[in-house]
């Protein structure tokens, strides 16, 4: 019997609270299975009728042809029976067959089913109203089964799973932290160069500025440009983790010096297609449009959209006018609504329209 290293459970409310079924997150340190209370299952689909003996539903000889072959009768797989009970408090699976999962929590035994499937058993009992095949006493199973299916179709039975049980949180952090073990080591790597004097040329000219003859420092908004444009677009959460645990990047202590050796060469890679994109823009702003084209995320999106608002956004050029003691645009004439014209998304013509109404006050 394997261990259990974590357990989460929660409810899953279905019908306005008609219907209740307990549900399982369970790691055991190698694999995570989501499962649900077979006795609660069968309460959901019986209709509140029956609990318990699955079995019973799942042999009707009508339906074999459409279960699925680990419930089908004839290859005698169903091997749902009750654990041995123990008085101790800690968990563990007391058996894990391809149809049942077993596992106790203290002294308690719960049969589990799996989230998938459930959902396959309750397809079942669809596709059987569908074919016609269903007997009069199984139209209230195909009706609860469309309760559970439509309950879970907008996100997935697993996601509303890891919802309820708060393993969604738990999750993430893992998924965070595996991740950055793909990218990140202790301390740091002996230094090479990694980024060619090209990239920053090229930073150079997409910036509109003359690339200096004698320059043996980079300017600082540079750094910036590679966290922005490299490690942002190479994946936000390493970019993240390496502004917050190494914050002032630098002598003997650059960003690339706390890759791994995979994570470095994925940095390398992708240096690549940056480089290759970089030398295909023919400024900046149309820079951070292609890199959010090639590296679609939340993070390149939102650039692209800052970059595409001020190639976008009119310029004013705006006037003092002696006579009515007025800032208004050059092409406006003084019987215009400058307050229309200038519009309220702007917050530096605020200024503008402050210093004209306080004027026609006075």
């Amino acid at each position: 019997m394997n261990k259990i290293a974590k357990i989460y459970k929660g409810i899953i409310s279905l019908n306005g609270g008609e219907y209740e079924v307990p549900c399982y997150v369970i790691d055991d340190g190698e694999k995570v299975e989501r499962v649900l209370s077979q006795r609660e299952v069968v309460r959901l689909i019986s209709g509140g009728r029956d609990s318990g003996n699955l079995n019973a539903y799942l042999s009707a000889k009508n339906i074999q042809a459409i279960l699925p072959e680990k419930f089908q009768q004839d290859r005698n797989t169903l091997k749902i029976k009750a654990g041995r009970q123990s008085g101790k408090k800690d968990a563990e699976i007391v058996s894990n067959e391809a149809n049942v999962l077993i596992f106790r929590v203290g002294s308690t035994t719960i049969n589990g089913i799996r989230s998938n499937d459930v959902i396959d058993i309750c397809n079942t009992y669809l596709k059987a109203r569908q074919l016609g095949i269903l007997a009069p006493n199984q139209s209230k199973l195909a009706e609860q089964s469309e309760i559970f299916i439509s309950a879970s179709a907008k996100t997935g039975i697993d996601a509303v799973i890891d919802e309820v049980t708060g393993y969604q949180y738990f999750r993430k952090a893992d998924e965070l932290q595996s991740k950055l073990d793909a990218y990140i080591q202790e301390g740091y790597r002996e230094w090479t160069r990694t980024f060619p004097k090209e990239f920053f040329m090229h930073l150079y000219r997409l910036e509109g500025n003359a690339i200096p003859l004698d320059e043996k420092y980079y300017p600082k908004r540079f750094g910036k440009y590679v966290m922005q444009f490299v490690y942002d677009t190479l994946d936000p959460d390493v970019a993240d983790y390496l502004r917050e645990n190494n914050p002032k990047p630098g002598g003997k202590k650059h960003h690339h010096q706390k890759l791994n050796e995979a994570g470095y060469k994925l940095l390398a890679d992708h240096l690549l297609s940056v480089m290759g994109i970089i030398k295909a823009s023919p400024n900046m702003d149309k820079f951070k449009e292609n890199l959010a084209f090639a590296f679609p995320h939340a993070r390149t999106q939102q650039m692209a959209r800052q970059a595409k608002n001020r190639l976008t956004q009119p310029k004013l050029n705006l006037t003092f006018c002696p006579t009515s003691g007025m800032i208004v645009p050059t092409q406006l004439s003084l019987f215009d609504d400058i307050n229309e014209s200038l519009g309220d998304s702007d917050n530096a013509l605020k200024t503008v329209r402050d210093h004209n109404t306080k004027n026609s006050e006075e």
